[in-house]
């Protein structure tokens, strides 16, 4: 019931006359939360310590690279390329090293920055406590960002004194640069590299004098070549011995087909041949008839025709006579014979054959002779092909550690110099200066925010005051309350009737009637 008396919240809602009425009758309560907020906020900010702040720029760039053992850039090869970009872990670390506590603490030393801090209850503390606590507060009060879509870190620092906050960051920058040449390029590269380059280039000179030895020991001048030219040679070897033992076999089949020929063929053959009649056959049979027939006379002179002596002779002469007709009805022929001439070529070819055979022979003898020896000399040379590898390989290896060493120790060397001369891959892009214009506190933006939080005060101070009030201000709060119409009002005339009428009721004033008494 006193929230829908005090805000008219019901049938009829709070309007803007009834907030500016709230406020007229406030007025009083207004205007000292307003002025009390405003003096406050004007006294705090005045108060307040003017903060200076100064900033410096870290520019982080790869122009240079790291000297690294590794076996690229040695042999004349093109040079590694490096990356222009720098990536976001490049940025984060630079950034965990201006935020590390052996440099902060080496800054707050230099600059004196323990001797403000205080330990509990404003005693003085240890110089180790004081040094920390103000290690601590550096680290809060510096502020390290990354510039967006650059390689650039922001540090800003600000405090009592622009002195002291631009010598801060000056003295941020000078340790953190010496922090990041001594952490990125560590002394005693060069002479590490350098002793051992010599190390190296002492086990190429033995390496190459071993092979040398071992080329000299063995007659090897240029060992490919060699194998080479010595499979060449077993090659023709091989081919001229078969091309000795295709002749050989060619000669042998070659004599074998002569000799069976020479076989078949006579050595002599007829060079003329005439048919004579057999008149010497015929006279010497005719004669030996005759003297038959003088036996047979003579023996039948002495015996009978049956006798067996008689009888043998008529047989004789029965045989020749029939010898004789034979040879009467034949003809003799006379031939005259001389060497064969085919058989005299097919010997001369024979002869020939058998020459070329024992060529074949002999050359097949000499080229399997050369052939063990070609043989023998690469069985050698293969041999001596691992040793001479081995050999080879402790060469190249000496010689690309060699290079390798060398190379990385003139890459110290420059290295060591840029550092001499501070040169690195990150630089003060822009320097610490000392500024004369405060950057904290803001006094006109703190008024402003002041009379800005004042005037909502008031505000709530106005609706609180309504909303806890029992009091019934205007008709609309009354119709509200009793739900019936209110017919007139009796204004204030003036500040005497409003006196007379707080002394003396009058039943139709409506102001600073109690509520409970409207109930009642």
């Amino acid at each position: 019931m006193k929230g829908q008396l005090t805000t008219g919240i019901g049938a009829n809602a709070i309007s803007l006359r009834d907030g500016a009425g709230a406020l007229f009758r406030r007025r009083a309560l207004v205007l000292s939360i307003f002025l009390i907020v405003i003096a406050g906020t004007a006294i705090v900010t005045f108060l307040l310590p003017n903060k200076y702040e100064s900033r410096t720029k870290i520019l982080v760039k790869n122009q240079r690279a790291d000297v690294v053992i590794t076996p690229e850039q040695t042999g004349g090869g093109p040079p590694a390329s490096v990356e222009s970009e720098v990536s976001e872990n490049q940025i984060n670390s630079e950034i965990e090293l201006l935020t590390s506590k052996d440099l902060l603490m080496q800054v707050v030393k230099e600059c004196g920055l323990a001797k403000a801090e205080t330990g509990l209850f404003g005693r003085s503390a240890a110089e180790t406590l004081r040094e920390e606590s103000a290690v601590n507060r550096l680290s809060k009060d510096l502020s390290i960002a990354p510039a967006r879509k650059a390689n650039v870190i922001s540090i800003t620092y600000a405090s009592n004194s622009p002195e002291l906050s631009a010598s801060v960051l000056q003295k941020l920058g000078e340790h953190y640069l010496e922090k990041h040449l001594k952490l990125n390029h560590p002394t005693g590269a060069t002479d590490f590299f350098k002793d051992k380059a010599d190390e190296y280039e002492s086990q190429l000179r033995q390496a190459e004098q071993r092979l040398t030895d071992f080329q000299q020991s063995n007659n090897l001048v240029v060992l490919s070549q060699q194998k080479d030219l010595t499979l060449q040679k077993t090659a023709e070897a091989k081919s001229k011995m078969l091309e000795s033992e295709t002749a050989l076999k060619e000669a042998s089949d070659r004599i074998a087909r002569i000799e069976q020929q020479l076989a078949a063929m006579p050595k002599r053959v007829v060079t003329q041949s005439r048919q004579l009649p057999n008149q010497y056959s015929a006279e010497r049979l005719n004669t030996m008839i005759v003297e038959l027939q003088n036996r047979r006379t003579q023996l039948l002179t002495k015996f009978r025709p049956d006798d067996r002596l008689v009888r043998e002779i008529d047989d004789q002469i029965r045989n020749t006579r029939e010898a004789l007709s034979h040879a009467e009805g034949k003809t003799a022929v006379e031939e005259a014979t001389d060497l064969n001439p085919l058989r005299q070529m097919l010997e001369t070819e024979l002869s020939r054959a058998r020459l070329d055979q024992t060529g074949a022979r002999a050359r097949r003898g000499t080229l399997s002779g050369q052939l063990q020896q070609y043989e023998a000399a690469l069985k050698k040379l293969e041999s001596d092909t691992g040793k001479h590898n081995d050999l080879q390989r402790e060469v190249k290896q000496a010689e690309d550690n060699y290079q390798l060493y060398a190379k990385k120790r003139e890459e110290a060397r420059i290295a060591d110099e840029l550092d001499r001369q501070k040169i690195t891959n990150v630089s003060i892009a822009e320097a610490a200066t000392v500024s004369q214009i405060p950057t904290s506190p803001n006094r006109p933006v703190n008024l402003l925010l002041g009379i800005v939080l004042a005037a909502f005060l008031s505000l709530g101070s106005v609706f609180s005051a309504e909303m806890l009030s029992d009091a019934v201000y205007t008709p609309r709060q009354l119709e509200g309350l009793t739900g019936a119409p209110v017919l007139a009002t009796v204004p204030e005339n003036s500040r005497k009737m409003l006196i007379r009428s707080s002394r003396e009721p009058n039943e139709f004033e409506l102001k600073s009637i109690p509520v409970a008494e409207l109930q009642s």
